[in-house]
């Protein structure tokens, strides 16, 4: 059982790292208090927790299913059909603050003009990718576009501050 200190050590670590800094910060507790939601995570139970990190790595995940006890535990209350469907991560349209509002920072980095000028990007994909993204209708982009957006717009924006605008030279207050 060798195998299992080295899983462990990354489990410990994701959870370390991940959890707390960005999946409840950013994604949970931020957001939910921003609406006025108080979240509740059963699966965060802290006697949960500590019973689970007995259990031996290798029955947690069972080559790469996921959640397998989990799975093999209420396989009788839920359909074979969502027990074994590919993993549908939740993920924020990002590209819809960079859209909807045309007159926004961020959305004025996508502007095909300031894409020539600025010459990292090609200026016809790019104006193609916020084509299709105005273009959707309820839909999401898939997540290679959407961060394909966020990779531009963070460039953009970090040359109109630090290039063009030479922030390190003005005073911050």
């Amino acid at each position: 059982r060798g195998g299992h200190c080295k899983e462990s050590r990354a489990q410990y670590l994701e959870m370390y790292l991940f959890m707390s800094g960005y999946l409840l910060s950013s994604q949970g507790d931020r957001m939910m208090m921003g609406h006025s939601v108080e979240g509740r995570f059963p699966f965060l139970d802290h006697r949960l927790i500590e019973y689970v990190n007995q259990i031996p790595p290798d029955l947690k995940m069972n080559v790469l299913n996921e959640k397998y006890i989990l799975k093999k535990t209420f396989n009788y209350l839920i359909p074979d059909a969502i027990i074994k469907r590919a993993k549908q991560p939740y993920r924020a349209p990002i590209y819809k603050s960079f859209t909807r509002n045309s007159t926004s920072e961020s959305a004025k980095m996508l502007n095909a003009e300031v894409i020539r000028k600025m010459g990292y990007f090609d200026p016809i994909m790019t104006e193609r990718l916020v084509k299709k993204a105005k273009e959707e209708k309820g839909h999401s982009l898939a997540a290679r576009e959407d961060m394909a957006l966020v990779g531009i717009v963070s460039l953009q924006l970090l040359h109109h501050h630090f290039i063009e605008n030479d922030l390190s030279k003005k005073e911050i207050n």
